[in-house]
């Protein structure tokens, strides 16, 4: 609101001030009670309004409403006063732009009546937080949240005995810096002086205070005159509030007001840790962490969102060693135990874990007197319904930023050790926080079922992020066409070919940062087996790029074969008795395999000690039997070539220079510390076969359905760890690692990589040629094929996956794609997802969602 507007009023208030009685300067300066406890504004927009009268400064909407059209619970006052002010003055502004739309256009809001804030008497300032109310005076424009203000102060309950030698004192309490009308602080002052100053009057009973100031100053204990400038402040604020055009900003959708409620819980959780500990923030998260619950309704939350950032241990604990311990609690509990005595308790069975106290509810509530002993952390919210409890378990793992602002009159001793946490991991969030559509995200969902109703596959998983939020994580379907168990966020895919960047390249680009390999070295300085075959000139770029003239394939698994007991050919392009396996479309496998037995037994011993798929173990000394066919195979000339050859010499490059396996290096330097509790080679070990989508149902090689062993026949003779193939894990993990790609290298606070590493290993090298050291990129020339949305930019990298996986990172848009599926189930040759353009549709949808840069 412009200074004109202001100007305009003050001339209309001091034209209008001489013609006022008493009466109607009192009914000016005196306030009624806010109705900031109105429940539900949306109800306003239903209720008939009448015009306020000429004397009274505001429609009186002190009625109770339901809450029924609130996206969530409305914040309680103290969520209102920790919260930033940014997020609180967005839901100031939404509440005063709906009043507005219903003709109330200001009102008075109790943003803090608190009571006396006692932190176990840590921390105590008598009658501070007695009475913080705000006259809000709102034009809902673009240009000012709060135009004009004046101060208020309380009526003294004793107004009716003032004497003019003895005026009683109105002690203002200490608020923050708010505008609008506002409780100031200050000394005691005098009813004289605070009219004098301009000030209003608040009142808990309007009538009966009207009449005692109407007595005081008609027998002469007031001057009138003291009154002008009040009267002033409040016809101008009159003038402003109904005599001016306001500009309403754009009514917020229902994802929007979501959006504006869930900022205002963000910013009210609250870290602290004391000087002396280091334990925040968390940098890696190979760390074993367990739960600890006594009361709260709803901690269940906190451990479920706390899951999509650290591999979880069950909830009660049990004789184990932790390294973290969330203690979960609310003010529902320590009542009936001290919860003092459980922080004992529980140090005496772990006594090197770290503990945390998370604790949702009324500050206030907190029983300690000092800092407990035994404890390391806590995190704090003044809230304790469902979605707080998901915020706090972000914040512990920096999901949400955190500020070392905590309100003193609040949280007591405690604000010294309020601690600031930047964002350095994912957040779950809404799109339009992220600039997204969340109407155009929802054809997505389209999208899938028309791939699961077509058989294009059985179920899926879809996960979109951007600027650090993901804002959708959804599983779809079936894990096979049976459709007895439902697809999981928790579940597993066989990654395919996507384990070429999210297993091979990252110990690839670790080991370059290290210097333990050159681009243009060929490959015969780490493989010293290659140095007598005609590979031996061939670099490592040309690998990266799939440059170096190897074959496309081997067909290993056909090599195990014991052609000489086959009765026919080993395929036929008619299905036939002696030729029953389809494995492609028009050809069929011979149905009379017999595997050479001096390669391949049905028991496990210390020659067949590689496992191939349940009860089929090979022969060791083949694994290093592949490489020498690799090296020894027809090298065609150096032009591009998509070829796994390529990744598996690389996987061996990198075993060779690090000294380390390449399963547990991907493990152990990039994995464990990002908190992935899926990204693996061979579920199958580790008990997670069951959480694994299954992929084909192998009537020739292996013969069974294959769940929680990988599908690639050469990677599964490799004993499911290949430089290709093998990687298994869900679209949450994956993001992790991706994300890690698009913050330069660098994820929860801890550098993986060199800042440069990744944008030149995913760059484009060579003319011709549209991709990167390992990873696929879009084809920019229209008049080829793309395996990509064509709306993807330059920039963008990621790949694809045999078994109906796709990543894609596009650093433009700063976005991340993940789509997992387990189409060839139970047929390889299903390529009805290709067909249907299903991935690439979806990557369309995620483009056109975007609205704003």
């Amino acid at each position: 609101m412009g200074n004109t507007s202001i100007e305009k009023a003050g001339i209309w208030a001091d034209s209008i001030y001489p013609t006022l009685r008493l009466e109607d300067k009192l009914a000016l300066i005196l306030l009624g009670q806010p109705g900031f406890t109105v429940v539900d504004p949306l109800a306003i927009e239903h209720l008939d309004i009448k015009p306020s009268s000429f004397t009274r400064a505001i429609v009186d909407i002190r009625g109770g409403f339901e809450m029924g059209s609130m996206p969530m619970p409305f914040p309680d006052e103290k969520t209102l006063l920790v919260c930033s002010p940014e997020s609180r003055d967005g839901m100031i502004r939404w509440l005063a732009d709906t009043f507005a739309r219903s003709g109330v256009n200001c009102f008075l809001s109790d943003i803090v009546p608190l009571p006396s804030i006692n932190v176990a008497n840590g921390d105590e300032h008598p009658g501070a937080l007695a009475m913080s109310s705000l006259w809000i005076p709102f034009r809902p424009d673009a240009y000012s949240l709060n135009a004009f203000y004046a101060e208020a102060c309380l009526v003294p309950s004793h107004i009716n005995s003032l004497l003019p030698s003895s005026l009683p004192v109105i002690n203002l309490p200490q608020v923050g810096d708010e505008k609008g009308i506002s409780m100031v602080a200050g000394a005691a002052l005098s009813v004289r002086q605070v009219l004098e100053d301009g000030k209003l009057l608040i009142t808990n009973d309007y009538t009966k205070d009207y009449e005692r100031l109407l007595n005081a100053f008609r027998d002469r204990w007031l001057d009138e005159d003291i009154l002008v400038h009040s009267c002033r402040n409040a016809l101008i604020m009159k003038y402003l509030s109904t005599e001016t055009h306001y500009f309403f900003s754009p009514k917020l959708s229902e994802k929007e007001l979501l959006l504006t409620f869930r900022r205002v819980y963000e910013s009210s959780v609250s870290l602290f840790q004391p000087h002396y500990k280091k334990l925040f923030p968390f940098t890696q998260l190979d760390m074993k962490v367990g739960y600890y619950t006594k009361g709260m309704l709803h901690g269940n939350n906190f451990v479920r969102m706390a899951d999509n950032y650290i591999r979880q241990q069950p909830m009660l604990l049990h004789p184990f060693r932790y390294d973290l311990i969330f203690l979960l609690s609310d003010p529902s509990y320590y009542q009936s135990v001290p919860l003092e005595e459980v922080i004992k308790s529980i140090r005496i069975y772990y006594p090197g874990t770290s503990l945390v106290l998370v604790w949702a509810g009324d500050p206030g509530n907190l029983p300690f007197s000092a800092w407990p002993s035994g404890l390391d952390g806590m995190v704090l919210a003044p809230s304790a319904n469902p979605f707080v409890w998901e915020i706090m378990a972000q914040v512990v793992f920096n999901g949400v930023a955190t500020s070392p602002k905590a309100p003193r009159e609040v949280y007591g001793y405690l604000a010294s050790m309020a601690i600031h946490c930047d964002v350095t991991r994912l957040k779950y969030g809404l799109p339009e926080e992220v600039g997204l559509s969340s109407d155009t995200l929802a054809l997505i969902d389209k999208i899938v079922e028309k791939a699961i109703k077509q058989n294009a596959t059985p179920g899926a998983q879809v996960l979109v992020a951007r600027n650090g939020v993901v804002v959708l994580h959804r599983s779809y379907g079936w894990h096979n066409y049976k459709k007895k168990r439902l697809v999981k966020n928790s579940d597993i895919y066989d990654l395919a070919s996507v384990t070429k960047i999210a297993g091979t390249m990252p110990v690839v680009m670790r080991t370059y940062d290290d210097g333990l390999w050159a681009l243009n070295d060929p490959i015969s300085t780490y493989l010293p087996e290659a140095d007598t075959t005609d590979k031996r000139d061939i670099t490592v770029r040309q690998l990266l790029l799939h440059q170096s003239g190897l074959q496309a394939s081997i067909p290993f698994h056909t090599e195990i074969l014991d052609k000489s007991m086959l009765k026919g050919d080993l395929y036929s392009k008619k299905r036939s008795s002696t030729h029953p396996y389809k494995v492609d479309n028009n050809l069929y496998m011979n149905k009379n395999l017999v595997y050479k037995d001096y390669l391949i037994s049905n028991r496990k011993d210390s020659l067949f000690s590689v496992t191939v798929a349940e009860n089929v173990y090979l022969n060791h000394n083949y694994v290093d039997s592949m490489y020498y066919l690799v090296l020894a195979s027809k090298l065609r000339k150096p032009t591009y070539l998509y070829s796994d050859l390529n990744f598996i010499l690389l996987k061996r490059i990198i075993e060779n220079v690090s000294g380390m396996s390449m399963e547990n290096a991907a493990s152990e330097l990039f994995y464990s510390k990002i908190g992935s509790a899926s990204l693996m080679f061979n579920p199958w070990k580790y008990g997670f076969a069951v959480m694994a989508a299954p992929t084909e149902d192998d009537q020739t090689f292996r013969k069974q359905t294959l769940q929680g062993y990988v599908h690639d026949q050469t990677a599964a003779l490799m004993g499911g760890v290949a430089g290709h193939a093998g990687l298994f894990g869900n679209a949450n993990d994956l993001a992790k690692l991706l994300q890690m790609y698009l913050n330069k290298g660098e994820y929860g606070g801890y550098r993986y990589l060199g800042a440069g590493t990744v944008d030149f290993f995913t760059s484009a090298h060579e003319p011709g040629n549209r991709r990167g050291l390992g990873f696929d990129k879009p084809e920019m020339d229209p008049k080829k094929d793309t395996p990509v949305s064509r709306l993807a930019s330059a920039e963008s990298y990621g790949h694809q996956g045999f078994s109906g996986t796709m990543v894609w990172v596009d650093p433009r848009y700063n976005l991340i794609y993940i789509f997992l599926s387990n189409r060839i189930h139970p047929d390889s040759y299903n390529r009805k997802l290709s067909t249907l353009n299903i991935r690439t549709d979806i990557q369309d949808v995620i483009y056109r969602s975007i609205t704003k840069p």
